[in-house]
């Protein structure tokens, strides 16, 4: 009397296994038929996978900006340029006292809320105000006890490409410095008159501030 529930069970525990068998069966050929479809789908329309970040990282090399020297070997007229770090954007009231700037000429930080006109300039002029211009992009020279001939050597060279540059004296440079060249967060200091080299600084740096402006 026990036998055909028995074997009624165990017909059942035999279904339960095959349709479980086929569901696995069909779970596995659909990956494969996925996997296999990926594979020419990628191929055919010329995908590539992903390298890994280990691979790219040496492919990445530094910005023509970041060269610590624009000079020949044989030039002994400019130093190395140097590098700082940004001191904020932040705009002050004329005679505002604020900390100290980490370069002299200051390169970045705290300045007034109108730039200074572009131009060549026969005064010094104030140094919060020339930050807003390195702000924008632009270049500033400043020179201490040059000759006549230098300072015109300057002139010409500030006149023939003028756009934001700005040239002026500036009689608080350090005393083995007769030469700045400022940009946003770089500075180039100069013995002598370097056209060449000088060309190459505008030529890196200029717009190349936090803000661009026509």
């Amino acid at each position: 009397m026990n036998s055909e529930p028995q074997v009624t069970k165990k017909s059942n525990r035999m279904l339960w296994v095959v349709v479980g068998g086929l569901v696995v069966m069909c779970v596995c050929v659909g990956l494969i038929a996925l996997g296999i479809g990926g594979y020419f789908f990628i191929t055919q329309n010329n995908f590539s996978l992903p390298q890994s970040r280990a691979t790219i990282a040496p492919q990445i090399t530094l910005p023509a900006a970041r060269r610590t020297s624009i000079a020949p070997s044989n030039s002994t007229s400019c130093a190395d340029l140097q590098f700082f770090t940004v001191q904020g954007y932040d705009h002050i009231a004329p005679n505002q006292v604020h900390a100290p700037y980490n370069s002299n000429p200051p390169t970045s930080g705290w300045h007034w809320v109108d730039p200074q006109n572009w131009g060549i300039y026969t005064s010094p002029q104030v140094q919060e105000q020339l930050v807003h211009n390195l702000e924008h992009g632009g270049i500033v020279i400043q020179y201490k006890n040059l000759s006549p001939a230098e300072i015109q050597h300057l002139n010409d060279l500030v006149k023939r490409d003028s756009h934001h540059m700005i040239l002026a004296p500036y009689p608080a440079l350090p005393s083995d410095v007769k030469i700045a060249v400022t940009a946003w967060t770089v500075l180039l200091n100069c013995t002598g008159v370097d056209e060449e080299i000088i060309g190459a600084f505008i030529e890196l740096f200029r717009d190349q501030g936090p803000e661009t402006v026509p």
